[in-house]
């Protein structure tokens, strides 16, 4: 079957500026998000997304969309984050980045707790978390990413969850008790 001339995926395809820029402003924010939680360094992320755009550019004719574009340039992101973090085997801890002025500092509070307690777990939890809790990708979206089966993305949501409620109780324990009963 023949892609008609109008599909925005032909029109990529054969190297339409205006479709490529379409195209980037769709996905740039998604994925530097994604990149962002993962590298925990802003310039990396945005290195990392401009590599994404790179890859998938010298890939895309063999884009069949067995899977959507989404999905897909979310792989390649991971894969070049998997490359990156070979390369620099980072053990800094996972600040609190882009914090917007806030009125409610307890809000601020948690986001520092929530953050420190996804530092705590191991890179391949905290990834599936992170994508699915914070990017809303679906089960089979995260296993297409990570190429790992299905039934071990739910376990490492399943013992994410798990840890992070271990650590975060005991603090959030602590503030129940203060209360007046």
């Amino acid at each position: 079957m023949e892609i008609p001339d109008w599909d925005p995926l032909h029109r990529l395809k054969r190297g339409d500026a205006e479709a490529m820029n379409a195209w980037v402003a769709t996905y740039t924010d998604d994925l530097f998000r994604f990149l962002r939680q993962l590298t925990r360094q802003r310039e990396t992320a945005e290195d990392l997304t401009q590599q994404t755009f790179v890859r998938a550019l010298k890939g895309l004719p063999r884009f069949v969309g067995a899977c959507s574009m989404r999905t897909w340039l979310h792989r390649i992101a991971y894969r070049e984050y998997l490359s990156w973090r070979k390369k620099h085997r980072l053990l800094a801890p996972l600040t609190p980045w882009m914090r917007a002025p806030q009125k409610d500092i307890e809000s601020v509070d948690e986001a520092d707790r929530l953050m420190r307690a996804l530092d705590q777990l191991p890179s391949a939890l905290r990834e599936a978390f992170l994508m699915f809790e914070v990017q809303d990708l679906g089960i089979e979206e995260i296993a297409l990413i990570t190429q790992a089966p299905v039934g071990t993305v739910k376990s490492r949501l399943h013992h994410a969850r798990q840890k992070l409620r271990t650590v975060l109780e005991p603090q959030f324990a602590e503030v129940c008790y203060e209360l007046p009963g």
